[in-house]
């Protein structure tokens, strides 16, 4: 019988993380979120990056080579095309174009057209060079602009902050464990740090301090679990909605006491129930 290698005996990161939650849910007699992930989703809460650049400086390098390089491809785009009212431009491009033509033509690629990027450089020279590529570069531009959008509402977001930005990454995370254990528990979080040391002693810190490990987030698990644990909301202690055919397969499909009906109603409002 064939051996696994070790690599293929160390536990993907989605593993790793529904081992994590397990522990953190199991003193409260809560099942982990194996039952409800999927292929697409395996891992027991999202893992995904808030924002796209870890620094401000990696995002403004990326803000400055758009917003240059879409200046540089609108000025391309105003001289090489036709330009309302100016039939002096417009004569100079009736000369221009044929000669453009003529010289991608002549550049276009002979060899290599198995390659998908060849062929089609030839097949751009062959149909009329000047139009076909003057439209790329509009295509082009159009998608750096949607890019330069998207990247200043990011800034306004994430970068057009007075003070120094937080981790954003570490806090997601932090924030979307807290939620998990809120909503599982129906208890809100805490954190605190055991007498003998300076490592979590609350089931939801001792999590967030493996999750970080798993996901290499190096940042401090006391900053962003305290963070965390101020967001949570009465709405975050609303229970999961039960799978009532998989609840009915397995037996533990119950009715909902009205109390119970009536608590979740005002968390939805915003309300606290009166003692």
């Amino acid at each position: 019988m064939q051996q696994k290698s070790s690599q293929d005996s160390v536990p993907d990161v989605s593993e790793r993380l529904h081992v994590a939650v397990d522990k953190m849910l199991a003193p409260f007699g809560k099942e982990g979120m194996r039952g409800r992930t999927t292929l697409l989703s395996p891992d027991p809460f999202d893992i995904s990056k808030p924002n796209q650049h870890d620094t401000k400086s990696e995002f403004q390098r990326e803000l400055d080579a758009i917003s240059g390089s879409l200046a540089h491809i609108d000025a391309v785009l105003d001289h090489l095309g036709s330009k309302e009212g100016d039939p002096e431009h417009l004569a100079m491009l009736m000369r221009l174009i044929p000669i453009m033509n003529q010289k991608l033509y002549k550049g276009a690629p002979r060899e290599n057209l198995e390659e998908s990027t060849e062929m089609i450089r030839k097949y751009v020279a062959e149909v009329g060079g000047y139009t076909a590529s003057f439209l790329v570069m509009l295509d082009f531009s159009i998608a750096l602009t949607e890019r330069y959008q998207e990247l200043k509402d990011q800034e306004e977001k994430f970068w057009n902050i007075s003070h120094r930005a937080p981790d954003y990454y570490a806090r997601a995370i932090a924030l979307r464990l807290a939620k998990l254990f809120a909503r599982e528990t129906g208890q809100r979080p805490t954190y605190g740090t055991a007498a003998s040391g300076d490592h979590p002693s609350t089931s939801y810190g001792r999590a967030l301090d493996e999750v970080f490990e798993i996901l290499e987030i190096n940042q401090n698990v006391r900053t962003h679990a305290k963070w965390s644990v101020k967001q949570i909301t009465d709405e975050d202690l609303i229970p999961p909605p039960v799978n009532s055919l998989s609840a009915m397969l397995s037996g533990q499909h119950r009715p909902v006491p009205t109390d119970n009906i009536k608590k979740i109603t005002e968390a939805l409002m915003g309300k606290r129930s009166q003692p």
